[in-house]
């Protein structure tokens, strides 16, 4: 498989000044961030365009892989026989050889229109494609007290957004509360992909761990953690109600941190 030169240690710097509580206090620093880039990705499947997808140029690989996984086009890493990186303009384009029956459900999901770095189910072509039923998982239930420490342990191990104060991460958090594995995106929905991608290569499923998430849990996320089998996901802001429905329906139990404490939805 092929690797991509990946540039997000040299995304722009930018100078700002620092304000106090007093918004009038001449008591000011200038001081610099490291704004998180945006790319456009060309998604091929055997040259077959799929759709656009607009992520942090981090970990390319891994989200190539956990894209094909949780969008229900591969069923295992080995279907995958290669992936190619060409950089496209402003942007790259991957593509990923895989088995001519993944080939038809990949033409079946199609996305008509750009993914957004906020929308994971953008340009679905049909409802069934954008709200699937899923299967029910069952996989680690944590402590509730194990949760809240991941949760309060999760920005501490966010490398990118330490200098960016933009990104999402996804982490798997083994029933002890320790994080094993740690991605970051622009767009939530791609730190998941992504952290999906690095555990098939690391022979991991949501079976050896829970969730956590710096975002909220929406729909999309549903689907992709159903389908990465996690029964538990701890998430800093709380679920839209479809997705907490949704989520139900998969016998996923979903928290989300409150102030100090955390929150588990019945």
């Amino acid at each position: 498989m092929a690797k991509v030169k990946q540039s997000h240690e040299h995304s722009p710097l930018v100078t700002g000044r620092i304000f106090g509580k007093n918004a009038d206090a001449i008591d000011t620093k200038t001081i610099q961030w490291r704004l998180a880039e945006e790319i456009p990705l060309v998604i091929f499947y055997n040259g077959e365009q799929f759709g656009v997808m607009m992520l942090t140029e981090a970990d390319l690989e891994d989200f190539a892989i956990g894209f094909s996984l949780t969008e229900n086009i591969i069923s295992s890493i080995s279907d995958i026989t290669d992936i190619r990186f060409e950089q496209l303009g402003a942007g790259l384009a991957v593509n990923i050889i895989v088995p001519e029956t993944a080939l038809e459900v990949a033409r079946s999901r199609k996305r008509t229109i750009k993914g957004g770095s906020s929308c994971g189910i953008c340009g679905a072509q049909t409802l069934e494609i954008a709200l699937p039923k899923l299967a029910i998982t069952n996989g680690c239930i944590p402590e509730p007290e194990i949760a809240l420490q991941a949760l309060n342990s999760l920005a501490e191990q966010q490398v990118l957004y330490q200098q960016n104060f933009s990104t999402h991460a996804a982490a798997l958090v083994n029933p002890q509360g320790k994080i094993m594995l740690l991605r970051e995106d622009v767009g939530r929905h791609n730190g998941l992909d992504k952290l999906v991608g690095a555990m098939a290569k690391e022979k991991l499923s949501g079976a050896d761990g829970f969730l956590v998430l710096s975002s909220r849990f929406s729909v999309e996320m549903v689907q992709k953690a159903a389908m990465a089998g996690f029964s538990f996901v701890a998430s800093i802001s709380s679920p839209t109600a479809l997705a907490l429905r949704m989520a139900q329906g998969a016998a996923m139990k979903i928290a989300a941190k409150s102030d100090d404490e955390i929150m588990l939805f019945d």
